[in-house]
């Protein structure tokens, strides 16, 4: 049975609230030669990477995720691109690979911070979404997050710091604005609602509640960047 998350999410390209415009950017912006190999750990649906091998001719790509529904659409998605999925644990993979994507899904490679010298060991081109703080978090906003705690994110700075910490350069960025937020999340409560069941409802009624909190519309950002080898540690 569907989680009421992908159940919410039907309909959207990304589980995270960049537009495709923004997406698009920064793929075409990855320093990839021709036949560059890809991973892409966490890789939900699939759809970062089958972007990432269409817009650079001669990629190929793999994708691993432990979700078999979302990598069974991923699958069903893919056609005849050079890309494969698995249902796997991210720590599991081995070999060597042009580019890493982990977007959103830095919590399969320890979460923020950690989760960035793991890329950095995957490959010399990344390409990394992350949630950041826009704002300092008030408790019930943290509340509303399911119990999340500050410390498990960064402001923007505090993140640009940690990824040239660990010896990246951030070729490119994107970040969601507040219409993006509003069209993900309204989307995600709509799309919820309209399932009607009551994991669904409850889901829809979070979102809405933390939204209607004092600064619960602009306390959580989500960057994109584009990173490389070369900067000083």
């Amino acid at each position: 049975m569907p989680s009421a998350s992908q159940i919410a999410h039907a309909g959207l390209p990304f589980a995270n609230p960049l537009s495709e415009a923004a997406v698009d950017a920064a793929i075409a912006a990855m320093p990839l030669d021709c036949n560059a190999t890809i991973l892409d750990t966490g890789c939900g649906s699939g759809e970062m990477l089958l972007r990432a091998v269409r817009a650079h001719p001669g990629s190929s790509g793999v994708g691993v995720d432990l979700d078999p529904d979302a990598i069974a659409q991923a699958e069903r998605r893919a056609g005849d691109l050079p890309v494969r999925f698995e249902v796997r644990d991210a720590a599991a993979i081995d070999g060597e690979f042009d580019a890493v994507i982990n977007v959103a899904s830095s919590h399969v490679h320890g979460g923020f911070p950690n989760a960035i010298a793991e890329l950095r060991r995957r490959a010399p081109v990344i390409l990394y979404g992350e949630g950041f703080w826009e704002r300092r978090p008030a408790a019930d906003f943290l509340e509303a997050l399911g119990g999340a705690t500050e410390d498990e994110l960064a402001d923007l700075a505090g993140l640009r710091a940690a990824i040239n910490g660990a010896g990246l350069e951030i070729l490119h960025e994107e970040r969601a604005s507040a219409a993006d937020w509003a069209r993900y999340e309204e989307t995600l409560a709509a799309n919820a609602e309209r399932d009607g069941s009551s994991q669904c409802l409850e889901y829809a009624r979070r979102i809405r509640e933390r939204r209607a909190l004092p600064g619960g519309t602009d306390t959580l950002g989500f960057a994109l960047f584009v990173l490389r080898e070369g900067a000083e540690r």
